[in-house]
C-alpha cells in the first residue's frame, strides 16, 4: 500500500485525482494525533470517518442547539453499550427527528471534509476496494467544498507547492461556465504564467487552484517552450562572451572574412527566422540576440581599428559597484524594495557575480518577511535560477531554508543542510540545525 504525504501532495491536488479516476475505496489520512478515513464509490464522497471528538455527531447536534451536553452524555452512552449508533437512540427517544439527523449528518461530513484542508503535514494511504455505499455528496456538491476548503482554509504554502509544477504555464478555461462563487475574469490572467498570476495575490490564486482541481481549468506549457530555452542558452552565452567570440572570429581575420562571419550570424539569428511563432517570449529573446551580435560587430570594428571599447558614462563595472553599495545602505536602512530594484540591476549588469545574485535573493526574502510583498514561489524560482549558475553558494540554500521554514516545510532542515554540506562553518546553518536538534525534529 502506497504512502504519500500531503506536504509533498497538497489535499485538493489528491482530491483532484480521486474523483477523475472515480476512485473506489477508503483513503485514509493522519496528521500528529488525528486519524480520518474517507469512503469513496466512483469518486464520489459517501463517509468520513473521524477520532475528533469535535466532529463526532452528538457535538454536531449540540452545536446546531438540537441536544443538550446531558442528552449527549447518556445517549452516547447507551450506543455503546448496545453497540448501536448513536443517532438511532436519540430518534428513539425523541430528542430529535428525521430530519434534523440528516441535517446534522450532512454537517458533519462536511466539517469532516473542510477540516484536512488545513493540515500542513501528513500521511495518505488509498485502499482499492468495491463500495457498496450510496454517495452523500453529488459531484458538484462535493467540488464546491474542494473550491471552498482551497479558498479558506489551505495554507498557503501548500497553494504554491500545488502551483510548482505549473509555474511557467498558463491557465487554459476547459468549460463554458465558471461556477458563480469563482470570481475569476479568465480573460485577464489567461496570458500570464502561472508565476506571474501568484504575485497578483492569495485571493486569486486560491481560486484558479480551486477551479483547476475541479475540472475547470487546466494549464498548458507553451508549445515553444523548448525553443524558449534554448534561445535563453543563446543569449546567456552571447553576453557571457567578448565581442570576438561572439563572432566565432580572431583580430586576424580579412575585413572581408569579418562581415561574412557577421551577415552569416545575421542571417542565422534574424528575429524573421521566428515571425511564424505566435510567442512574445519568443519574439522578445530574438530581438535581444539579434541586438547583441550586433553590438558585438560594432565592438569588433572598434577594436580592429585601435578605438578603445565604446563607453558609455563610467565603467560599467564600476557603476555595478557603486550601485551595489547604494543598495546595501538601503538594505541597513530597510528600504527593502529601493534595495532590490538596485541589487536586481546589479544582476542584470553582472549576471556572473554571485555576491550581487545572493544579495538580490536576499533581500526579496527580507522584503517578504517584514511586509508581506511578493511571495515564497517567486522567490523560490529565483532561488532555483541562481542555483544553477552557484552551485556552490551556500548562502542561497541558507536563504531557500529560511523560506521552506517561513512556509512551515519539512523541506527546510535539508536546505540548511546542503549549506552546511557546501560551508561547514556557515553560522547560520549551524545555528538552524541546532534548533532543529533542540526541539526533536532530527
Amino acid at each position: 500500500m502506497e504512502q504519500l504525504r500531503l506536504e509533498n501532495h497538497p489535499f485538493p491536488i489528491l482530491m483532484k485525482e480521486l474523483m477523475e479516476a472515480k476512485f473506489s475505496g477508503i483513503v485514509f489520512l493522519a496528521s500528529e494525533q488525528w486519524r480520518k478515513g474517507l469512503i469513496f464509490n466512483e469518486g464520489r464522497l459517501c463517509a468520513i470517518q473521524s477520532n475528533k471528538p469535535g466532529e463526532f455527531l452528538g457535538y454536531i447536534l449540540i452545536g446546531l442547539g438540537k441536544i443538550s451536553a446531558q442528552d449527549n452524555a447518556s445517549s452516547l452512552e447507551k450506543a455503546r453499550t448496545d453497540r448501536v449508533k448513536q443517532g438511532y437512540i436519540l430518534l428513539e427517544r425523541g430528542l430529535i427527528q428525521p430530519d434534523d439527523l440528516a441535517h446534522a449528518l450532512r454537517h458533519q461530513i462536511e466539517k469532516r471534509f473542510l477540516d484536512i484542508f488545513s493540515w500542513k503535514k501528513g500521511t495518505i494511504q488509498q485502499v482499492e476496494k468495491t463500495i457498496d455505499k450510496s454517495p452523500e455528496l453529488g459531484l458538484e456538491e462535493l467540488a464546491f467544498l474542494v473550491r471552498k476548503g482551497v479558498k479558506e482554509l489551505l495554507p498557503f504554502s501548500s497553494v504554491i507547492d500545488a502551483f510548482s509544477p505549473y509555474a511557467g504555464a498558463r491557465p487554459k478555461q476547459m468549460k463554458d461556465d465558471l461556477p458563480k462563487e469563482s470570481g475569476i475574469d479568465m480573460q485577464k490572467i489567461t496570458p500570464q504564467t502561472v508565476s506571474e498570476i501568484l504575485l497578483i495575490g492569495q485571493e486569486t490564486a486560491r481560486s484558479l487552484l480551486g477551479l483547476y482541481c475541479t475540472g475547470y481549468v487546466g494549464f498548458e506549457e507553451s508549445e515553444h517552450q523548448v525553443l524558449i530555452e534554448q534561445l535563453k542558452k543563446t543569449l546567456r552565452d552571447i553576453k557571457e562572451k567578448d565581442p570576438l567570440a561572439v563572432l566565432g572570429v580572431d583580430k586576424t581575420i580579412s575585413d572581408g572574412g569579418l562581415k561574412r562571419m557577421y551577415i552569416r550570424l545575421v542571417k542565422a539569428n534574424h528575429p524573421d527566422a521566428y515571425s511564424h511563432v505566435e510567442d512574445t517570449e519568443v519574439k522578445r529573446l530574438a530581438n535581444d540576440i539579434f541586438t547583441e551580435i550586433q553590438k558585438a560587430y560594432d565592438e569588433t570594428l572598434r577594436i580592429r581599428e585601435g578605438k578603445p571599447p565604446e563607453k558609455k558614462g563610467i565603467d560599467e563595472n564600476i557603476q555595478a559597484e557603486l550601485i551595489y553599495a547604494q543598495a546595501t545602505d538601503a538594505m541597513k536602512a530597510k528600504d527593502y524594495q529601493k534595495a532590490m530594484d538596485m541589487f536586481r540591476l546589479c544582476v542584470n549588469m553582472r549576471p556572473n557575480e554571485r555576491v550581487f545574485a545572493e544579495s538580490y535573493i536576499k533581500t526579496m526574502f527580507l522584503r517578504w518577511q517584514a511586509t508581506g510583498a511578493g511571495n515564497s514561489m517567486e522567490i523560490k524560482v529565483n532561488i532555483g535560477d541562481a542555483a544553477k549558475r552557484f552551485p556552490n553558494s551556500d548562502s542561497i540554500y541558507i536563504i531557500l531554508g529560511w523560506v521552506l521554514k517561513q512556509e512551515g516545510s519539512v523541506k527546510a532542515v535539508e536546505a540548511f543542510r546542503k549549506a552546511l554540506e557546501i560551508n561547514p562553518n556557515n553560522l547560520d546553518a549551524q545555528r538552524e540545525i541546532r534548533l532543529y536538534q533542540m526541539r526533536g525534529r532530527i
